[in-house]
């Protein structure tokens, strides 16, 4: 039985993702706060991610349990007024996997993403299952390593890169997988199945293997350009780029 709490979002969320509370599931639903009250950010937190850290705190925020598990409801409202956004994951309390430092840093303060609802065809978070979850990080290529050594094979080609060096964070439902390296946080995707536009090839394979993705180096710009694309949808906002090519947003309306 869900507890009967008046929110909009919750609303929007489960009308959208009805598979995802399953009938004899127990909810329960916090009081929603405002996103700039709710997020206390440190000051390495919100240097390293500047957009993400204004996006949560224009956040409308419902702690959300569902039987034993608990996630936060991060809800916006786009240029037309709908409601979209995030379930999250809570801060993680045990980091126990050889994640990179950055990776490490948004987990203390921020969860990661589960589910969204309405959400743009240009998000990069589209069709993913989850994305920057501690749960869902693992080493390597997972099921795929077989493929794209037979991929490259196949080419005459020898891989130079040890899958091993590389953390998947993003995974989309068809199995593309989006990585960092766990030292140096440089990233790339793995996309068996895709028609994207906005990747390319990485060197020395061939296509359906291994991307680099355009105009982004690594795990932070990664993260600071999917808070942009959401950024971008709020009311009031509008987006520009500033002399150092680096992503800024001006709004005019403060949620």
């Amino acid at each position: 039985m869900e507890t009967p709490i008046v929110n909009k979002d919750w609303s929007d969320f489960t009308n959208e993702i009805r598979w995802f509370v399953k009938p004899n599931d127990q909810v329960s639903l916090s009081m929603t706060l405002d996103g700039n009250d709710f997020f206390k950010f440190p000051d390495t937190f919100t240097s390293m991610y500047p957009v993400l850290s204004d996006l949560l705190k224009k956040a409308r925020v419902t702690r959300v349990q569902i039987n034993e598990l608990h996630f936060q409801l991060l809800g916006w409202s786009d240029h037309n007024e709908n409601s979209f956004g995030w379930l999250a994951k809570p801060p993680a309390i045990d980091i126990n996997k050889p994640l990179s430092k950055e990776h490490r840093l948004l987990l203390t303060y921020f969860g990661g993403i589960t589910e969204r609802w309405n959400e743009s065809e240009d998000s990069w978070l589209l069709n993913l299952n989850s994305a920057l979850t501690l749960e869902d990080a693992v080493e390597g290529f997972r099921e795929w390593e077989d493929y794209i050594t037979y991929m490259i094979n196949d080419e005459g080609l020898v891989s130079p890169i040890n899958a091993k060096d590389y953390i998947a964070f993003a995974f989309e439902a068809n199995g593309n997988m989006t990585l960092y390296h766990r030292q140096h946080s440089s990233i790339m995707m793995l996309a068996h199945d895709h028609c994207f536009e906005h990747i390319t090839p990485l060197e020395g394979y061939p296509e359906y293997t291994l991307y680099t993705i355009n105009d982004c180096s690594n795990l932070v710009a990664w993260i600071e350009e999917v808070a942009r694309q959401e950024l971008s949808r709020l009311i009031g906002c509008r987006k520009r780029k500033n002399s150092n090519s680096l992503v800024a947003v001006l709004c005019l309306i403060r949620h």
